[in-house]
């Protein structure tokens, strides 16, 4: 008997087989899409897929050119960036003040100069890296990295020994003492920047370099290697790595900083301050020497990978678009290049989805960056904590939170194979969920703190027009306002400083005070002081917002690898390096850049209590609570909003060519259905969300026939044995149906 095969194109339709097998796969070996059969065909075929260095490539380490292991060392790069940049980096922000004379203004001005630098280069390393050997640009920009950090850590054998002013400082001049309220500006001391400064800031351009490969080439390459539906995973995979760097640099950075910043030029034993002194300064250098050198390190395996690994065969169909013809980068010119880019960005740029992802991504980005860096601030103000405590309830909420939350996030949506739509639908799912979370930050309020003279007036005095520090209680204490030394009094008001207290003695434990005495204006029986805020029973309010926040982290944090499949199946392969830059350039250009500066202008707005030297306002001492978390919370709640906005659109996007991709399957026909794609036809809708994927077996019922024959050996579907299952007239051979099921 004739096979169906046999049969050509005899009977109502041609027969069509689908297999799914591991035989006959073509694999590409170039970027550019040479073909092959899986074999070698030559020394220079096999070198393209095939890791060394030149013509080093034995045989001992072929089994490292696959997918997994650059993933795995991809993975490895990012955590030590992160370690250095957003760990160590950041945690010595404070150290470098001192040790190079920054305002607060010029140290945040040095926290931009590595993502503008991002900016300016991404768009030309993508598009040209894009077409090149990508593991090696990327091991570049590793090597990068490391020099920038050493440049920035071997500054500490370039500046003087540092001087924080002896220990033959007059510990009551905050006391309640006649005439002590002059405050004559030092003219001797230097108040500029140091000279070394311009180091620090040739330092951060290098870094801003060595970064813009690692988020844009590296994960392209990643991603043209694996499997689509594998790829949610290597994803989380990698950005897990990137969310616990900075609590490992943090905690790492925590532990260098107790340690006297010339502990290698001087005897330790000598320094009379502690790291509890304001004038305190760790050895911030440390932890730069150390991950520049492991980013060093980094880079080489990059340069052992080949220009492009053998693709598997996947059987993917989503909404990514054709890939346009390529031009051969070896014969290009710098016209050429700039056309190319211009029509690359043309292409991306009226990408709908793509754009729309991009937006959503800035909006929900922008309160993360503004949250990294003013949420302890907020934790300290509004709940009366120390530093110390909201830094570690930050780093034991957020960041964990953020972390499983990315790692679940890939997981499912490898798991349960998700295509655009489901991966939209989640989207919009966590974002609305985080939104109903905000309301529940506002139900953590906490009043201001009860400071005689700022908040509320002294005893039983009229309340005065604006901030008036003087009472009767302290009149002959001639107090300045120049310095905010806070004292706890036994009536549990926090006094702006002791001679503001009215306190004329003090009790000593070793050299620092333990007590004031003598405090005229304490309303207490003992009138009495410790140094230090008091303690108020809403920091227990504290334990609550962070727990809620953990959960707010995890959300947002779920949300991302699945939006970010969207935008890699949004474009065609040949433009994903490219749009890749772009993404990454609108990050940093409209959230990274401007989102700490306008969430600082709106807090700013909420200061009651300025610092003053000389004149100059430097950082705020006091917030309103009020103002402070209407400002905070107000405005992240709008960005989360107008990122559900961007959402929607996207999906009516996705929905809108996915109906065209549907309705031109129906005008191929039969020819349609030879490919063996199936379309999963279920509503595209959140209470979809969890539905697998269509089977076989489900698609050829719905779209064949209730009685097409499903061979599990080969995955074979005849259609010229299903005519037989059919009578003249379009109905059902009952005959023919039991004997094929018997």
């Amino acid at each position: 008997m004739p096979t169906d095969q046999e049969k050509g194109t005899a009977g109502r339709g041609s027969s069509y087989d689908v297999k799914v097998d591991g035989s006959g796969s073509n694999f590409t070996n170039g970027y550019h899409g040479e073909k092959s059969d899986g074999k070698p065909g030559g020394d220079e075929e096999a070198a393209v897929v095939s890791c060394g260095l030149g013509g080093w490539r034995p045989d001992c380490i072929q089994k490292c050119a696959n997918p997994k292991m650059f993933c795995f060392v991809l993975a490895w790069f990012m955590f030590f960036e992160g370690l250095m940049y957003s760990g160590f980096f950041k945690g010595a922000i404070t150290s470098l003040e001192k040790q190079f004379r920054m305002t607060s203004s010029v140290s945040g001005t040095l926290a931009t100069v590595a993502e503008i630098t991002t900016v300016i280069v991404v768009s030309v390393v993508t598009y040209m890296g894009g077409k090149s050997h990508r593991p090696v640009i990327v091991g570049i920009g590793s090597i990068l990295l490391g020099v920038g950090a050493i440049l920035t850590g071997v500054t500490h054998w370039w500046v003087e020994i540092y001087d924080y002013g002896g220990a033959g400082q007059n510990l009551t001049t905050n006391q309640c003492t006649a005439g002590n309220g002059s405050d004559a500006c030092d003219q001797g001391v230097s108040t500029g920047l140091h000279p070394l400064f311009p180091v620090l800031v040739v330092a951060q351009i290098i870094i801003g370099l060595g970064n813009t490969p690692m988020m844009t080439l590296g994960i392209s390459y990643m991603d043209d290697h694996v499997k689509k539906a594998d790829s949610p995973l290597y994803l989380a995979c990698c950005w897990l790595m990137l969310v616990l760097a900075p609590a490992v640099g943090f905690l790492l950075s925590a532990i260098t900083l107790t340690w006297w910043v010339d502990v290698d030029r001087v005897d330790v034993s000598t320094v009379a301050i502690t790291p509890l002194d304001p004038r305190w300064l760790g050895a911030w250098w440390l932890g730069f020497l150390f991950s520049g050198g492991l980013l060093i390190m980094m880079g080489v395996p990059f340069f052992c990978f080949p220009r492009a690994l053998k693709k598997p065969n996947d059987d993917w169909d989503d909404i990514m678009p054709d890939a346009p013809k390529m031009i051969d980068t070896g014969k290009e010119g710098p016209k050429e290049i700039l056309i190319g880019m211009f029509r690359a960005s043309k292409r991306i740029l009226t990408n709908f989805i793509y754009m729309g992802i991009t937006f959503m991504q800035v909006a929900a980005l922008s309160v993360t960056y503004a949250f990294g860096v003013f949420m302890p601030k907020f934790l300290e103000s509004h709940f009366q904590l120390a530093a110390s405590d909201a830094n570690s309830l930050i780093g034991l909420a957020t960041i964990p939170g953020a972390a499983v939350g990315l790692f679940f996030g890939g997981a499912i949506t490898m798991k349960l194979k998700w295509k655009s739509v489901r991966c939209i639908n989640f989207c919009m799912v966590t974002n609305i969920a985080v939104v109903i979370m905000y309301g529940g930050l506002w139900a953590f309020t906490c009043d201001n703190p009860y400071i005689p003279g700022l908040t509320l007036p002294y005893r039983s005095e009229n309340p005065a027009n604006g901030i008036n520090l003087q009472a009767q209680c302290n009149t002959n204490c001639s107090c300045s306002a120049e310095r905010f030394d806070p004292v706890c009094g036994t009536d549990w008001m926090t006094y702006y400083s002791p001679c503001h207290a009215g306190c004329a003695g003090t009790t000593y434990t070793g050299p620092i005070p333990a007590n004031y005495t003598d405090c005229s204006c304490v309303m207490a029986p003992t009138f009495s002081a410790t140094p230090g805020k008091c303690y108020t029973a809403c920091s227990a309010k504290a334990q609550g917002f962070v727990a809620l926040m953990f959960f707010m982290a995890f959300l947002a944090a779920a949300g991302q690898a699945p939006a970010f499949i969207v935008l890699l199946r949004s474009v065609s392969e040949a433009d994903k390096s490219f749009a890749l830059g772009i993404n990454y350039m609108a990050q940093r250009l409209f959230a990274s850049i401007p989102s700490p500066i306008y969430f600082g202008a709106a807090i700013d707005g909420a200061c009651l209590l300025w610092q003053t030297t000389c004149g100059q306002r430097g950082n705020c001492w006091l917030y309103d609570n009020t103002r402070f978390r209407q400002s905070y919370l107000g405005l992240a709640t709008a960005l989360q909003l107008l990122s559900i906005v961007f959402l929607v659109g996207v999906w009516i996007a996705i929905y809108q060519r996915q109906r065209k991709k549907d309705a031109k399957d129906l005008e191929d026909g039969e020819n349609g259905e030879a490919s063996g794609q199936t379309q999963d036809k279920r509503p595209m809708w959140p209470l979809s969300l969890f539905q697998r994927p269509m089977s076989r077996r489900q698609y050829s019922e719905e779209r064949i026939g209730p009685y097409a024959l499903y061979d599990p050996r080969s995955l074979t579907y005849s259609t010229d044995t299903i005519n037989q299952g059919y009578s003249s007239n379009g109905m059902a051979n009952p005959a023919f149906v039991l004997e094929t099921t018997t």
